[in-house]
């Protein structure tokens, strides 16, 4: 399971939870940005991982592999990020034996849905995997009041530079709109 963070992966674990599932999150995350975000977020995963019980993997951080993928594209960069998080979750779930592969980016009402089915169906086709979509959209804000009491850290915006700028340049970038 391609994990972007331990809050999305709150109901990720109760869906695909045993008997019926044996699930193993991998933490590839070369978009966040800066470091310490990065760390703090890793931090978070494997406190969550630890608490229950799960496996998982972390792939070691290398943003160069997302800079490289977006730059020039700017504009494409989250269809460019998931592509590349997705190949790299297909070529370790292949490598592992796994025979599903599935994302906890579909536990968010921010991420294009519709597109990491595309992607996430293609790129599992070619690897003989199968896809699994699932929607946690309608729990969203009720996971993260729950990962708040839970003490878990809660990022403040998707995680690559130009989120982050978006977040926390909205009001600037809004009033010279208006100018």
């Amino acid at each position: 399971m391609d994990t972007c963070c331990g809050p999305c992966a709150l109901p990720a674990l109760r869906l695909f939870a045993p008997p019926e599932y044996e699930a193993h999150h991998l933490f590839y995350n070369p978009n966040v940005h800066p470091f310490l975000e990065y760390r703090r977020r890793l931090d978070s995963f494997e406190a969550l991982m630890a608490e229950e019980g799960s496996g998982y993997s972390v792939v070691p951080y290398e943003p160069e592999e997302w800079i490289r993928a977006v730059a020039f594209r700017e504009e494409s960069r989250c269809e460019l990020c998931y592509r590349l998080r997705l190949r790299k979750a297909a070529d370790i779930a292949l490598d592992e034996g796994f025979e599903k592969l599935t994302t906890t980016l579909f536990a968010s009402p921010y991420q294009d849905h519709e597109l990491i089915t595309l992607l996430g169906n293609s790129i599992c086709r070619s690897r003989g995997l199968e896809f699994v979509t699932w929607d946690g959209r309608d729990g969203y804000y009720e996971v993260i009041a729950t990962a708040r009491e839970r003490g878990m850290y809660t990022q403040p915006y998707c995680g690559c530079l130009l989120s982050e700028w978006e977040r926390y340049d909205r009001g600037r970038r809004a009033a010279s709109k208006g100018d």
